[in-house]
C-alpha cells in the first residue's frame, strides 16, 4: 500500500569512501534537491556503510516515499544489488531519484532496465523513477 503523507519523506543517501569532503557535498546536494521537490522530512547517513542497511529497513517500514542519490554506484557497483534495491523499492511504492542522470534513460543502457521492467510487468508493480 503507498504511504499516503501529504509531504514526502526522504532518505538521503551520500557515501564515497575514503573522501569526507565530497560524500558531505553529495548529501547536500541530495538534501537540497529533496527540499526543491517537496520534502520536508530527511532521513539520511553519513560516510560508514551501515547506512545501506539503515535505507533498506526505512524503505520496508514504509517511513520514507523517496531515495535521493547523486549516482548509483554510490550505492553499489554491482548489479544484483542494485536490482533488490529497485524490488524492494517498487514493493513499496519508494521513488528512486538521482542528481547526475536521468535513471530510466541510464538504465535503458544496461540489462538491469530491462530486468527493472520485466519485473514491473510481471508483479503490477510500478516503477520506482
Amino acid at each position: 500500500m503507498p504511504n499516503q503523507e501529504k509531504a514526502p519523506r526522504a532518505w538521503v543517501y551520500a557515501r564515497i569512501p575514503g573522501d569526507c569532503a565530497a560524500t558531505r557535498a553529495s548529501y547536500d546536494a541530495c538534501c537540497r534537491q529533496a527540499g526543491d521537490d517537496g520534502c520536508t522530512d530527511y532521513k539520511g547517513h553519513g560516510p560508514l556503510r551501515d547506512g545501506y542497511q539503515s535505507m533498506l529497513r526505512s524503505i520496508r517500514d514504509s517511513k520514507v516515499n523517496c531515495v535521493y542519490v547523486c549516482r548509483m554506484c554510490q550505492i553499489s557497483g554491482k548489479e544484483r544489488y542494485l536490482y533488490a534495491i529497485f524490488k524492494c523499492a517498487m514493493k513499496h511504492y519508494v521513488k528512486v531519484h538521482t542528481l547526475e542522470y536521468s535513471l530510466p534513460d541510464r538504465l535503458q543502457q544496461y540489462r538491469l532496465g530491462k530486468r527493472i521492467e520485466a519485473y514491473a510487468q510481471r508483479t503490477g508493480a510500478p516503477l520506482p523513477w
